[in-house]
């Protein structure tokens, strides 16, 4: 296989490179140097940061191999999930022809999905500047306008989503403290955590954590100062300037 020379330092649309037989090309022995190239270019929707490598993997090994109407059906039903509905894994198994066997496919490519949508709305995108980014990743053009469908569809409830829960990622759902027995200066503590993500997704997850008394007692002095700090910050006034 042989990968067209990029044109430029910028590399757009590199990862959508033409494959020919003859000319003035770069092998595919050195395409390692095109991907890495492509990851350390900064796109709006990261933040005018680098996109995670995970998401690049994802785009290329995954998102793009899907059907326009499979990955409609998985970013409607990703974008629903980040509003608070339950994903159906039997519509998800559906998408991917899975009957039995591991769901890891599907649970990248909703994590994937989750962190395009949040994140560019999280960071003002635009519509024009995500296709654009999401082109130079290696999306198909036509996979491409169905997230940017997307994006228009949901950005303002997933804006007020991520205000409404800035904080909710491993959120307190339940708190216990106990003293084990058979046990001097050690306290043990139960958390129920709401919205921990494991594998992608969102989970409602139990832990418990035992400590020293002392470290017990600076980590409660901590946490305090940490609910000052955060009672006196005005977030509404400094969104307000953002915008």
């Amino acid at each position: 296989m042989i990968v067209a020379k990029p044109q430029n330092k910028q590399i757009p649309n590199c990862a959508q490179c033409v494959i020919k037989k003859e000319g003035d090309y770069l092998h595919s022995s050195n395409f390692r140097w095109v991907v890495h190239s492509l990851i350390k270019m900064k796109f709006g929707f990261c933040g005018d940061g680098d996109c995670p490598d995970w998401v690049l993997a994802e785009i290329h090994s995954n998102l793009a191999q899907l059907t326009t109407g499979q990955l409609n059906d998985l970013g409607e039903h990703t974008a629903k999930s980040i509003l608070g509905e339950e994903i159906p894994e039997a519509e998800i198994s559906k998408i991917y022809s899975i009957t039995k066997g591991s769901m890891d496919g599907p649970k990248g490519g909703i994590a994937c999905l989750r962190f395009l949508l949040t994140s560019a709305s999280r960071y003002n995108t635009e519509s024009a500047e995500f296709s654009t980014e999401l082109q130079q990743l290696g999306l198909p053009k036509e996979h491409t306008a169905i997230l940017c469908r997307l994006l228009d569809d949901y950005v303002q409830k997933i804006r007020a989503v991520l205000r409404e829960k800035s904080l909710s990622i491993n959120q307190l759902d339940t708190f216990s403290c106990s003293i084990p027995k058979n046990t001097i200066d050690c306290i043990q503590l139960k958390i129920g955590i709401q919205n921990e993500i494991v594998d992608g997704l969102p989970r409602k997850t139990a832990h418990t954590v035992n400590l020293n008394r002392n470290d017990a007692l600076l980590l409660l002095s901590e946490l305090k100062a940490v609910r000052d700090t955060m009672e006196s910050y005005n977030f509404d006034k400094k969104y307000s300037e953002e915008k």
